[in-house]
């Protein structure tokens, strides 16, 4: 109970500790290493980024309207939906053998879930601690959330491994199982009293423009490439088709690539917990620099050595540490050079900014995979993260001239 208090001081709070179980089963991702292997069973490479491409688009546009949803439904009942959506889209990529168009309508609701999830969590947890006047522990308990979704995904690739190698169906299911246990937890929620945030169109428009006034006009602008390439990359990679098809490239299979996954994602989580220190030990310059430096080697290095199963380890480590670490790097080079009222629109804009392009980028990979023609691809980007590199060093440097 001591180390409760110590480590999750707002663990009594009822909608707090709610906020915790669905971070943990929402995010049972058993199938994250081979879901794109079950999907290729029954539709092409190319095809299906077709789909991703339709799906992370609509994902997109739905995430301008989701804070009129929330405020039409409210917060809980908004996270009623979005879970009971990741459930139903789930049950509907199991029925795969009924027809490709299965893939495309499950996947379509799964991103959809992602969308309305995002903001309208945060919220309720903000509100909820608002209301009881212990607005000062959101960001612990944020941090806190984010911590168990990591061990949650690290347990459940591993454990994913396993399960391919009985059934090509089981990883889904086991994430399917999880998914119906955080739809559990959110009819669990209480709905706060209190709502500090009202969504306007006149509102979004306006933190956008802010937003873009941040990285476009204002002293930030010349970090804005370096940081939009390196987490550009890196989401393209994590979050869609290329992560899982290069694994297949680097000849890891449905069971050894999650295994890899897992053990990337467990050094990133412990990486995490040493930022503070990493960052003083080497600053911004070198550490961030470094970041980019590495990214762009290992993309290289695919490009290079593509069938290569320790190579490919390497580069698997090398993408996964760099990305999981600028994300936290790029909120304090953010912090820097944006007032703090406006900290939270900047990097919304920019998480808006990284996802667009993957839109296209996605059907282009998938018609490379199925022409067997993916290094020119990597080696582009790990060139385009060298400029990103450059332009970095050069910010960075103008910023201490400037200084002195």
């Amino acid at each position: 109970m001591n180390w409760l208090k110590k480590h999750f001081p707002t663990h009594g709070e009822k909608n707090v500790f709610l906020f915790y179980m669905v971070s943990i089963f929402g995010h049972t991702w058993f199938q994250i290493a081979n879901w794109l292997l079950f999907v290729v069973l029954f539709v092409s490479e190319g095809e299906f980024a077709w789909y991703e491409a339709v799906a992370f688009g609509a994902g997109i546009l739905l995430e301008i309207p989701s804070g009129a949803i929330a405020d039409l439904l409210g917060r809980r009942k908004t996270l009623i939906l979005a879970y009971s959506m990741q459930v139903c889209g789930s049950i509907i990529f199991l029925l795969a053998d009924f027809g490709a168009a299965m893939l495309f309508i499950g996947n379509l609701i799964i991103i959809s879930s992602f969308a309305l999830q995002s903001g309208s969590l945060e919220a309720l947890v903000y509100d909820s601690l608002l209301q009881k006047k212990k607005e000062k522990y959101y960001d612990e308990v944020l941090s806190k959330g984010l911590s168990l979704t990591l061990l949650s995904i690290v347990v459940a690739a591993a454990i994913g491994g396993f399960a391919w190698q009985y059934s090509v169906y089981a990883p889904w299911s086991l994430s399917l199982v999880g998914f119906i246990v955080a739809l559990l937890f959110s009819v669990k929620f209480t709905e706060p009293e209190i709502d500090s945030e009202i969504f306007t169109l006149e509102n979004f428009i306006k933190q956008n423009k802010r937003g873009f006034y941040y990285l476009f006009k204002s002293d930030f602008r010349k970090y804005t490439f370096s940081m939009a390439i390196l987490a550009g990359t890196f989401l393209m990679w994590e979050e869609g088709i290329i992560r899982v098809l290069m694994g297949t490239e680097f000849n890891y299979d449905g069971a050894s690539l999650s295994y890899l996954v897992s053990a990337t994602l467990l050094v990133s989580f412990l990486a995490t917990f040493t930022f503070k220190r990493i960052r003083k030990l080497l600053g911004d310059l070198i550490g961030y620099g470094s970041l980019v430096l590495m990214a762009a080697v290992a993309w290289l290095l695919s490009g290079l050595f593509l069938g290569d199963m320790l190579i490919g380890a390497i580069v698997f480590f090398a993408i996964t540490l760099s990305g999981s670490l600028a994300e936290l790097w790029n909120s304090v080079i953010l912090n820097k050079h944006v007032q703090s009222k406006d900290r939270a629109t900047a990097i919304s804009t920019l998480s808006f900014l990284i996802q667009v392009p993957y839109v296209l980028v996605v059907v282009f990979y998938g018609y490379l995979f199925e022409s067997g023609n993916t290094k020119p691809f990597y080696i582009l980007t790990g060139l385009a993260l060298l400029v990103a590199f450059i332009l970095f060093v050069r910010a960075e440097k103008s910023r201490v001239l400037v200084k002195k």
